[in-house]
């Protein structure tokens, strides 16, 4: 399956400029461009206003009168994403040097994306693992909070058995999301899309236009980034706050959601699976952003901000280890072999 060998050529290309071999061919191992930087530049961009432009089309385009519920708001953002999702994955498709779907080989064609079968249970332990460690300090915060609960509480916990009380306490809060619009939206629809969008169909195609991984994990985001820059409009105007402070809430958006897209495009590169940086997307959004000063006036300050560190300095040490290409892939066998599948790749393309 050479579009498989394809990702896998392009996951070790990004793992040799992190870490350079000793072969002395390693250095070429790059194959030649097949795009022009300018067109995938330019395509990236068209996915991003697709994507956000999208979620505007009811009201701009068929003039459909605004949602009268919540629910009805969000659910016409979801048709949207994906619809943008499947217009983005047409324009890649269009412009990969490899004809994926020639033989409507539909495996093949996902695989170029990162939707791949094999390896699958590591894409999802050891990117989760990895971002929880970032989250050890709440995590550790949340712990020691739960067992604070009220000695009524405590009871009830002791007559209905703590295993049995655990499992009801899981099963009701997964309930209640199926009919959250918002768990939705930032565990399912939001972190899928946005994946799909600004990983699966922008990576590719700036790899093929030469652009170097290293370029492609911090360029990718900054398209990731300014797609959020639409809540500045929703800030001033549904919301009716000023511009100030709309300014300073969209920045801070576009820094978070920027950073965050560095680290997703790490575990997309690295692992040569889509459903790596989806989890740690999840993850995030469940988690949210540290609470810092809860934590400060928390009376375990202490305990937690040693977890905190703690979980720092585990992230950063098991980065690279957690993430290497032999983990997610059979055939990484070395840069002389690589080269010779990337350069086998690019010709029958």
């Amino acid at each position: 399956m050479p579009e498989l060998v394809l990702f896998q050529g392009v996951v070790s290309k990004f793992w040799h400029h992190w870490f350079p071999p000793q072969a002395s061919g390693a250095a070429t191992m790059a194959a030649t461009p097949r795009l022009s930087s300018g067109t995938a530049m330019l395509a990236c961009a068209a996915m991003a206003v697709l994507y956000v432009g999208m979620l505007y089309f009811p009201c701009l385009v068929f003039r459909l009168p605004p949602a009268r519920t919540i629910n009805e708001h969000y659910i016409r953002r979801f048709a949207c994403s994906i619809a943008a999702s499947v217009l983005a994955s047409g324009i890649c498709f269009w412009l990969l040097p490899v004809k994926i779907l020639q033989n409507f080989d539909l495996p093949a064609a996902l695989a170029v994306l990162g939707i791949r079968r094999d390896h699958l249970w590591q894409a999802i332990f050891y990117p989760l693992l990895l971002t929880a460690l970032l989250y050890l300090g709440p995590l550790v915060m949340a712990a020691l909070d739960s067992t604070s609960d009220s000695d009524e509480e405590d009871e009830a916990k002791v007559e209905e058995g703590f295993i049995q009380g655990l499992y009801t306490k899981i099963t009701v809060n997964l309930w209640s999301l199926t009919a959250d619009i918002f768990a939705w939206r930032n565990y399912v629809v939001g972190p899928l899309t946005e994946e799909w969008v600004f990983r699966a169909c922008m990576v590719p195609v700036l790899l093929c236009a030469g652009y170097s991984p290293l370029k492609v994990m911090l360029l990718c985001p900054l398209f990731f980034g300014l797609a959020h820059l639409n809540h500045y409009w929703e800030t001033v105007y549904p919301e009716k706050r000023n511009h100030g402070i709309a300014a300073l809430i969209t920045g801070f958006r576009f820094a978070y959601t920027t950073i965050f897209g560095w680290y997703a495009a790490f575990l997309y590169l690295r692992t040569g699976h889509l459903v790596a940086p989806l989890v740690a997307h999840v993850f995030c959004n469940v988690m949210g952003l540290p609470a810092l000063g809860d934590a400060i006036e928390s009376p375990h300050n202490k305990v937690i901000g040693f977890a905190f560190l703690l979980g720092l300095g585990g992230f950063v040490s098991l980065l690279h280890p957690a993430t290497s290409p032999a983990l997610y892939n059979t055939n990484t066998l070395g840069a002389y072999a690589m080269k010779m599948q990337m350069e086998s790749v690019t010709r029958s393309g």
